[in-house]
């Protein structure tokens, strides 16, 4: 299928620019002029600001359903008093009802591509990601706490994981993960780490979240959690580490080194109280590759990319006492382009040749005047500019109308599944 989005401006690295953005398949094959005729859609593009589709680094779409449950707790009590057991309780539906409720929040937002882990089946996810038309990856994630028969049966799921195996041309592939350094088990960690080798697709870890984390791990271990990870082979360019709030300087020298990702999650992060703030500037710094994401809706309330770019920035030139600690070219690329190479995917720009995920903004008062478009984008700009999202080269939501979805029918299922679950 070809589209064509006819006028506007159009977001490219070297600036905004007016013209035509053509899409060829599910690739970007024409921007600015073009002489190409008969596209089998056209897209009135004016009035409207094309941008690269939003990533969302790190989250948990099964969770949305508790969505404002276990509110105002510290992270640990917050996980093993209120979500933990909820989850417990979760059946494949409810997990799907999720997913969709959350895959209608994040078109609507302008994201196109997200990193996901929950503790269910991966199958589940992906069926629903497909349905909704996102792109992303998506894994289980294991934790076995010191218990000997859950690391053995955690060890043959994820043996068993290649099953899931479809392809990486596919929009939506499998990852692996683990839960975190203090409740996973070393041969855990391990195998892990060898399934993502063997099957070539990432790896994802909570790591470095709370100051309770960092001494549990540092008494158990002998190491603070990112020089554990290192110490046993763990971290790497495939890697995806989240939070990562907490972190000794030489920690960011290990993180740069190994070419590892950071998935920071500051909006969550200050609404659980962890304390540390990701010191992504600096990590930028040491080469790591430094993305956002939202966490679950859980323990943020919304899956909204473009508050998590405010803030991300604002909290860099708070902590450092520099209006310019973190530029807004570098905020956008975080929430972009080093997000999609954190998940392995060719997008998170508009250039020839890149995947046309792609999100279509109303000019409305908020983004006017236009005196720094990336400046309007991160500080300025909201779900509500968002009109039009195409993933892959095919068109997802049309005019606010989410075109992949019956999203009225998706709020409902949500809502009593959610009201269902705490009857159980």
């Amino acid at each position: 299928m070809s589209i064509i989005i006819k006028g506007g401006s159009i977001l490219t690295p070297r600036g905004l620019v007016k013209g035509d953005l053509y899409i060829e398949g599910n690739r970007i094959v024409g921007i600015g002029k073009t002489t190409r005729s008969k596209p089998d859609a056209v897209i009135d593009g004016n009035g409207k600001i094309a941008i690269p589709g939003l990533v969302n680094a790190h989250t948990h779409v099964s969770m949305s359903i508790f969505r404002g449950y276990g509110e105002d707790l510290p992270l640990d009590r917050w996980l093993k008093e209120k979500i933990w057991p909820i989850e417990a309780k979760q059946k494949p539906k409810d997990v799907e009802a999720s997913a969709l409720l959350s895959f209608c929040e994040m078109i609507r937002s302008g994201t196109t591509c997200f990193a996901d882990t929950s503790l269910f089946d991966a199958s589940i996810i992906i069926g629903a990601a497909r349905k909704a038309g996102m792109r992303g990856i998506v894994a289980r994630s294991f934790l076995d706490q010191g218990d000997a028969e859950k690391t053995k049966r955690a060890m043959a799921e994820l043996g068993s994981q290649s099953s899931l195996m479809h392809g990486k041309d596919n929009p939506v592939r499998l990852s692996a993960a683990v839960h975190a350094p203090y409740t996973c088990s070393e041969e855990i960690l391990l195998r892990a780490k060898s399934v993502a080798d063997t099957l070539g697709i990432k790896l994802q870890i909570h790591a470095s979240e709370t100051r309770k984390e960092i001494f549990d791990v540092l008494k158990e271990r002998g190491k603070y959690p990112i020089e554990y990870l290192d110490s046993i082979g763990f971290l790497g360019p495939d890697c995806i580490i989240a939070h990562a709030g907490w972190l000794t300087k030489r920690e960011i020298g290990i993180l740069g080194k190994s070419g590892s990702s950071i998935a920071s999650c500051p909006v969550s992060n200050l609404k659980l109280a962890t304390g540390g703030i990701s010191q992504i500037t600096e990590l930028d710094r040491s080469g790591a590759n430094v993305a956002l994401g939202t966490d679950s809706a859980a323990s943020n309330n919304c899956l909204d990319m473009f508050q998590t770019m405010k803030i991300a920035s604002l909290l860099q030139k708070h902590h450092y006492w520099k209006a310019d600690a973190l530029p807004v070219d570098k905020a956008f690329a975080f929430a972009t382009a080093n997000g999609a190479r954190a998940l392995g995917f060719d997008a998170g720009a508009l250039e020839i040749g890149r995947l046309a995920d792609i999100v279509l903004l109303d000019q409305a008062p908020n983004m006017a005047p236009i005196h720094d478009i990336l400046s309007n984008l991160v500080y300025s700009a909201g779900p509500q500019n968002v009109s039009d999202v195409i993933i892959d080269g095919k068109v997802v939501m049309r005019e606010r109308e989410i075109m992949t979805l019956d999203e009225p029918d998706i709020i409902r299922k949500a809502e009593s599944a959610a009201q269902d679950i705490k009857s159980r």
